[in-house]
Order: C-alpha cells, then structure tokens, then sequence
C-alpha cells in the first residue's frame, strides 16, 4: 500500500447520499484590463493600454465585486493589479495561481531577447466555502502575432481547468479562456486552431462524466468566426456531450448567428441581443449529472462615478442549477476512443466513482490522475492501476464481505434448459439465437468447451458459440442494488488469445488474452454504486463461457488500525516504520497531533501525540 491511501485509513469514506442535491451558483466571466497605460524603459515609453484605470480601477471592481454574489469568477487580462483587485474580496475569495505580471524590466528582457511573458492573465476566484483545485495551464498551440495584432505570442495564453466541488457529490469541470485578438487572416486562423485544440481536450483529454462550464474572453464573433462548425457542432457531434451558448439561450431564443452576416454590434442591439466576446458555455453529459441554465446577463453595474465602465468590458453572468446524480451506472460510457486511449478510458471509468468519497481525503492524487492531460507514452494507465491495487488493498483490509448473491437471478445458470439456444432463464444474452445457451460441464457435446472449468459451482455454465455478431456476446442482467460498496465476481473463459470482460456498471475488468480454453479465471471487482438499478454481466467480442457469478456487499470495519494516545512522541518507537502525516507526507518522526505509522509488516497505527 503506498503512502498516498494511508489517508483513506483514518476516515469512513461511505459518506456519500444515495442522490446528489440540487445545487444552485453563479458564475461570471470578466476581463479585468489589468495591464498598465504605458511602459517607461527609460529611453522610451510604449503604450500599452492607454485607456487602462490602473490600480484604482482594479480597487473599484472588487468594490463593485464584494457587493455581488457570484460564486466562481473567471478572470482574463488580470496582470498588473491582482493586488488591487482582491483587496474588497479577499476574505470572501479563494484565488488560484496568479502568474507573472508585466513591467518595464520584463517588457525590456522581452524586447532585447525576443522572449515571452510567463503569464497568461487568467485567473480563478471561488467562495471559501467551496473547494476547488486540480488547476492545469494549457498554452495554445497556435497564435498570430507578438508585437503586433494584439501581441499574442507576447505572453503564453492559453486555458486553465479547475476541477470545483459544490458539496453533496457535485462536482463540475471548469474551464476559462482567453484566445486570439484582432481580426487578420491569422487572427482568424490561430482562434479556429484554438477551439479545435479546447474541443480535443474536453472530449479525448477529459472525458468525465462531470458536466463542464467553459467560459471566458473568446475574441469570437459567430458572425465571423466558426466558432459553431468547429467548437459547438464538434462537442455535440460528440454521442456524449450536449453543448449550449448560455446567451444563444437565453437572448436568441436556441438561435445561432449566422456565419458571414453583418455582426450584430451592442451599440445598436443592446446588450441583450448584441454579441460580446466574453461567453459562458455549458456542457452536459448525456448521462448522469446536467446543468440546467437559470438565468444570463450581462452586468453593467461596473462603472466609475462618470458612468464610464470600469473595465473594456463588462461580465458576462449565468445561474445554474444542477439535476440528476453525478454517477449513472446503469448506462455505459461508450465514447469513440481510438487504440491508443481505450485502455485509459476504461481505466479512468473504474476510478471516477471513487472521487466523490474520497476527493477531500486524497488531495492531489486521485485528482491528478483524472485530470491529466495524457499523450502517447503517458504512463498514466500504470499509475492508474497502482491505485486501484492500493485501493484494493485497503477495502480488502478494512471491510467485510457480506453475502448479497442471491440477488442475482441464476447466478450459477443451474436454472433453465440445457442447450436451449437464446433462452437463459433470468439473463438478457447476445445473440438471442442459435448462439447462446446453458451447457454442461459433463456431458460431451457441443455445448461442452471446458473440462477443468475450477471451481465451478453445480453442473452447468454459460455458453457462447461460433460466429462473430456485431455487437458482440454477452450475457447481462439488471439489478437494483442499495448504495455502498460491493465485490462482484464471476469465472470466465474463452481462447484464441481473445478477452472476457466482467462488467458491474461501469466498471469492466478483463481476462486479459486467453489461449487455453480449458481453463477458468476468476475476475473481481471492486466498485461504488449510489444505489437504484445497475447493470452486471459478462460480455465479449468472441465466444466466452461464464459460470459461478458473485456478488457482496462490503460493508466499512476496521481492523487493521490500531490507535494509540501519548503524552511524549518518544515513547513509541517506530523503528523500521514509516510515519505519515493524514495528508500522506512522510516524516522523520512522529510529531504533535495525528500521525499513521506503517509497520513493515504492513500494519498501521494510529498514533495521537498530544
């Protein structure tokens, strides 16, 4: 068991309701203007910004700021004056990284070596009450201009994903942007490579089933832009993902502007039907959790005494109320993976039910391995299952396993007739004909393809035979089960170096390539359900056989963990041990408070230093 679950071995992690809570928060989006006028390099002055409010603008919008109620902010152009901008909100407001801002030494060091600024001007505010985290930095691929056409590739723009936690099993995917200004040939051509490279990453790169929120200063227009061919009909050509344009919405009535029409400017429109650059998106799996739109507007409450606007542009604001339960077992997740990412999508299917029970105990690792950006040679899968064998390693030490069989229908296909093609008393199978029977484990006949199938529970087994049908073989049967965790198992084989998988909701485990036909493998499985009906079975693109299926609730009892109070860290010697902190981290010894102690024999201890 490796360091990072020592965290799980002090809390009860079956903690979460069987359906989620209805939330409801607000997000906004805002570009704040925060760089400077001008730029002073002693031999000259650049312009900047020349009609930039400076730091007494950036004071002015966290006044107007503190007096909102917004929960998350995306913030775009927040460079010079961070500082000024959290001084109204910064007991209300957790932040996340602010990067790098830009004066005169850097402008300069720029200049003379042709050098970037490592800042993206992006920026995430939220609640204190929430938790989110999990902040990856992405840099676009593709941008025009670095002196010019709005200085582009003068910083590393780009887009940021934060993974947020509303409570109660809610958890959303958070996006925020800036792409490309102007409006040249290569401005146009560096934002359609910039939706293309933020669709492949919602779609190939984090493929959750959380719904996601994508928001910030696009510099688009759909009147010029192809920001619906090759952003919105991408995501929902997609068979998991609906997208929607909170303004299109909810100002255009579900309408899209049409591609190479007049803009619709807001000095004329209004800020209601006049497009803005600023958007909020929201994307909803087809399963399992939704976002649904409340309320969007633009707030124009963001002015100096003069009327005149804080900032180059005001917010953009949308209200959402989330429906429905995260985790939706009875349905599979079956998005286009090619080769090289199937085997990440399964293994990522098998951890994401594990994020709402433990997401507050392991805080870096779990997340990291849901959010990573993966590439060919990624070593993630082996990460991946390090995890769960340390996982599986805790429920086998801190759970017991109670019997819950016999709420499969014919577990052991002993019900039924022998050889009676397309009938499996108590199973939904495929093929339905000619193909699919019970068959002994005795008698010589066709329908008999393992001799030494061990163990093996009476005298007959589910058979497949012959034939390669499209969607394959399979045997499955639907369950309602209560929440909580649960070990299912079955005996499976086949040969001709193909594969079984079991499969439990979502979660499928495989045999692995099998040559011997002979011979039996017992697979398990480990899974989180949140109670109503799931979907167990066994199932294949070749011919298997199944026999023996298992099912038991685990229920949390300790019995691995000792726990020890002292007065004197001293007094305990953890010779040969390593001491953990709750969060995992090692230390040299134990200190005041809660320390885990891990024997080498792999026992642990809960030592108490008061």
């Amino acid at each position: 068991m490796t360091h990072k679950l020592i965290t799980f071995l002090t809390f009860s992690i079956l903690t979460l309701s069987a359906t989620a809570q209805n939330k409801t928060f607000t997000v906004a989006a805002m570009n704040v203007d925060g760089l400077p006028k001008e730029i002073n390099l002693g031999i000259r002055k650049i312009s900047l910004n020349p009609d930039a409010k400076g730091g007494d603008g950036a004071k002015a919008i966290s006044q107007k700021l503190a007096t909102k109620d917004y929960d998350i902010i995306g913030l775009s152009e927040d460079f010079n004056y961070h500082g000024s901008l959290m001084t109204a909100i910064g007991d209300k407001y957790y932040a996340g990284t602010h990067r790098e801002s830009i004066d005169a030494g850097t402008i300069a060091k720029a200049l003379l070596n042709d050098n970037t600024f490592d800042t993206d001007g992006l920026g995430l505010l939220w609640k204190k009450e929430l938790n989110v985290g999990s902040e990856f930095w992405t840099r676009w691929n593709q941008w025009n201009g670095k002196f010019d056409q709005g200085a582009d590739g003068l910083i590393k723009k780009g887009f940021r994903y934060y993974l947020a936690n509303f409570g109660d099993d809610v958890l959303v995917d958070i996006y925020i942007l800036h792409m490309d200004a102007e409006t040249n040939d290569g401005d146009l051509a560096a934002r359609e490579s910039q939706m293309g490279q933020l669709a492949d990453d919602i779609l190939r790169i984090n493929p959750s089933k959380r719904p996601k929120i994508v928001m910030g200063d696009t510099n688009c227009r759909y009147t010029r832009d192809r920001l619906k061919t090759l952003f919105i009909d991408v995501i929902n050509a997609d068979g998991r993902y609906e997208i929607k344009d909170a303004w299109v919405e909810k100002c255009k009535s579900n309408t899209y502007p049409t591609y190479g029409t007049h803009d619709l400017w807001v000095d004329d429109l209004g800020y209601k039907e006049g497009e803005i650059v600023d958007k909020i998106f929201y994307i909803n799996p087809k399963y399992g959790m939704q976002l649904r739109l409340n309320k969007f507007f633009v707030d124009t409450d963001f002015n100096d005494d003069n009327g005149e606007p804080l900032a180059d542009h005001y917010p953009v604001v949308a209200n959402f109320t989330t429906r429905g339960t995260l985790y939706d077992p009875a349905s599979y997740w079956s998005g286009e993976y090619n080769t090289e990412y199937q085997v990440y999508a399964e293994m990522y299917n098998r951890l994401l039910p594990l994020t709402a029970s433990s997401l507050q105990l392991i805080r870096e690792q779990l997340p990291a391995l849901l959010t990573e950006h993966v590439s060919a040679g990624s070593d993630i899968v082996e990460r991946m299952k390090s995890f769960l064998h340390d996982f599986t390693l805790f429920m086998q030490e801190n759970y017991e396993a109670n019997d819950n069989t016999s709420r499969i229908k014919n577990p052991s296909f002993e019900e039924g007739v022998r050889l009676q093609t397309g009938q499996v008393q108590g199973w939904t199978v495929a093929p339905d004909v000619e193909e699919a029977f019970i068959s002994g484990v005795i008698d010589n006949d066709e329908g008999k393809a393992i001799r030494n199938f061990n163990p093996h529970d009476g005298d007959y087994v589910f058979n497949t035979w012959g034939g390669y049908p499209a969607n394959g073989f399979y045997c499955r049967q639907k369950l309602s089960l209560p929440l909580g965790w649960y070990l299912f198992s079955a005996v499976l084989a086949t040969d001709y170096e193909n594969s079984v998988y079991l499969r439990f909701g979502d979660y499928r485990e495989s045999t692995g390539p099998q040559t011997d036909r002979t011979r039996g493998q017992c697979i398990n499985i480990i899974g989180y359900h949140p109670g109503g009906s799931i979907i167990i079975g066994a199932e294949s693109n070749g011919w298997f056989e199944a026999d023996d299926f298992r099912l038991s609730h685990l229920v949390y009892s300790p019995t691995g963990i000792e726990s020890v109070e002292t007065d004197n860290a001293s007094t305990l010697n953890p010779q040969l041990s390593t001491v953990y902190t709750l969060d995992g981290c090692i230390l040299s010894a134990p200190r005041r408070g809660l320390n885990i102690i891990r024997r080498p024999d792999g026992t642990t201890q809960k030592l108490l230093v008061r």
